[in-house]
């Protein structure tokens, strides 16, 4: 993939982060400053931020989990088909 390709689905993620913390932002009071409202802003779309990379983290781990378990899961049952394969594979033999 080229460089233009991977910045859009980026772009895109930190929009969908950043978009519900702006919406839920009330309007700052008629007597405040500009620079107090980045900074409030700016607090609140880092914790947003720190909010969803965790929560991803979490998904993450539960869902690694999950397929690591899923695959132990599959490997045993193969195992135990190869196992009943060769059992009657050598009792095929031992009767001829």
């Amino acid at each position: 993939m080229t460089r233009r390709r991977l910045r859009l689905p980026a772009a895109i993620a930190v929009f969908a982060v950043v978009a519900p913390a702006l919406a839920a932002q009330p309007e700052p009071p008629p007597g405040s400053s500009a620079v107090a409202a980045i900074r409030s802003n700016a607090r609140h779309f880092g914790a947003t931020v720190k909010q969803g990379s965790t929560e991803f983290g979490r998904r993450f781990a539960h869902g690694a989990r999950e397929a690591g378990q899923q695959f132990h899961s599959d490997l045993h049952q193969v195992g135990h088909s190869i196992h009943h394969w060769w059992d009657g594979v050598r009792s095929s033999l031992a009767r001829a």
